[in-house]
This record gives C-alpha cells, sequence and structure tokens, in this order.
C-alpha cells in the first residue's frame, strides 16, 4: 500500500516536474495557450482536412469541446474554416500564419523534448522500458475508462 503510495506522488511530481520544463524551454509565443489548444493547432496541421469529427477523435475529446476550442482558436486569428465546392456543409480548419508559427514552434519544443528524455532513458536496459510500456498502457487504458465515466456522467 505504501508503495502504491509513492508511486502516486512520484508520477505527481514527473508531471509537475515535465510542465516546470516546458514552461522554462518554451518559446514565449507558446505561453498564453494550453495543452489542448495547443494540440488542436497540432491536429489541425498535422491532418488532411480536418473537421472537428476527425480533431475529437485524434485528440480523444468530444466533438462539443472541440466545437468550442476551434471557435476559440478562430477568434484567436490561429485557424479559419473553409468549405470544399464539392460539399459546402462541411467545415474544415487550416491554420493561419500566425497558427503555423506555433504548429511549427511546438513541433520544435516537441523535437527536444524527446531528445533530451530519451538520453535519460538511455539508460535503462529493454527489459525494464518494457515494463514500464506495459505498465503505461494499462494506466492510460485505466485513466480513459475513468474519463468515458464522467463524460457519460456530463451528458446526462
Amino acid at each position: 500500500m505504501e508503495e502504491q503510495r509513492i508511486l502516486l506522488k512520484e508520477m505527481a511530481y514527473m508531471l509537475e516536474h515535465q510542465d516546470m520544463l516546458s514552461k522554462l524551454t518554451e518559446s514565449v509565443c507558446l505561453d498564453e495557450y494550453g495543452y489542448s489548444e495547443t494540440h488542436c493547432i497540432d491536429s489541425i496541421g498535422r491532418q488532411e482536412q480536418p473537421n472537428v469529427t476527425k480533431i475529437a477523435e485524434q485528440m480523444k475529446m468530444t466533438r462539443g469541446a472541440i466545437s468550442k476550442m476551434t471557435k476559440k482558436l478562430a477568434d484567436r486569428g490561429l485557424i479559419e474554416k473553409y468549405t470544399l465546392e464539392s460539399n459546402k456543409k462541411e467545415v474544415y480548419f487550416k491554420l493561419t500564419a500566425q497558427g503555423m508559427e506555433l504548429f511549427k514552434e511546438h513541433e520544435k519544443r516537441h523535437r527536444l523534448w524527446e531528445k533530451r528524455d530519451m538520453e535519460f532513458l538511455s539508460r535503462y536496459p529493454k527489459e525494464e522500458l518494457c515494463v514500464l510500456i506495459q505498465f503505461m498502457k494499462e494506466f492510460n487504458e485505466y485513466l480513459e475508462l475513468e474519463i468515458d465515466k464522467y463524460t457519460r456522467h456530463e451528458k446526462k
């Protein structure tokens, strides 16, 4: 039981430290955007003809949450809506020049983060990393189920 508490505490410290390090190393232009907003911009920048449904699926969020977020990002001049000549009903999103700047900055930060942390992880043998990978996969599945419980509850 004590080991479980210690593990949860260490996981919380890790998340806090990752967040702090991100704030220290990221460019000023990302400071005013939250995690979800930055990843929504990333999703739009990576997808071909991204719409609310595609973004929601990739980010594992509700369409309603993505609709609110894309409206906010459009209001801030980071993305814009467009439709295809062949289908005026379906709304898609693309990055503006300002949104593309954020996309590139996020991509750069992600590469630096990966390089930095890969150096640390290289200290561990493959077998130990496999145990950690399995743990993280199972823990993330558990968290997704918990999120589903709350999102279903909110819809009622």
